[in-house]
């Protein structure tokens, strides 16, 4: 397990076809932050299953790039979209952008898995069941999730993402 193998994982999940779609609109009206919530299920798909306290290791480690890197760069690529002039701009934006989800998925791993080896850290392993309960279950842990919020939204997620594997 390495934040190399899950970075791989996710660009292929984002990439299947109505995956993105659902992502996309919780993100943009449920503040998902789609990253975690692949890294969530792609922790499911290893049979690991996480706490409330493996999601607040995470949270400290990113809150700070998410907000001062992360969201403002997608804000500005969002407001130049439809103006001809700013599209090369834009697309330096994108490139960026995917660059600083990169290290979100570096810091994610450091804040989750540093300092523990996955057979006995906090995120830990579960015997062999489905991964489609794993997955719901630890993206259950994530706020736009959390309390039983947006449930119908999160089994949708998990059978697109099921539906790939």
């Amino acid at each position: 397990m390495t934040v190399d193998a899950f970075w791989d994982w996710a660009v292929a999940c984002y990439r299947r076809a109505g995956v993105q779609q659902h992502l996309l609109l919780l993100q943009d009206t449920q503040d998902l932050v789609i990253l975690e919530a692949l890294f969530a299920c792609w922790l499911a798909s290893h049979d690991r299953q996480w706490q409330l306290d493996d999601v607040r290791a995470m949270a400290v480690s990113t809150r700070t790039w998410i907000d001062e890197v992360v969201l403002p760069l997608r804000a500005t690529r969002t407001r130049w979209t439809g103006d001809a002039d700013l599209s090369d701009s834009r697309q330096h934006l994108l490139a960026l952008e995917v660059t600083a989800e990169r290290h979100l998925a570096e810091l994610m791993w450091l804040g989750v898995m540093k300092d523990r080896s996955p057979s006995k850290g906090v995120v830990s392993p579960v015997e062999k069941g489905t991964s489609s309960t794993l997955m719901s279950s630890n993206l259950s842990l994530l706020p736009t999730f959390f309390d039983g919020k947006c449930a119908s939204e999160r089994l949708q997620l998990v059978a697109l993402l099921e539906k790939g594997t």
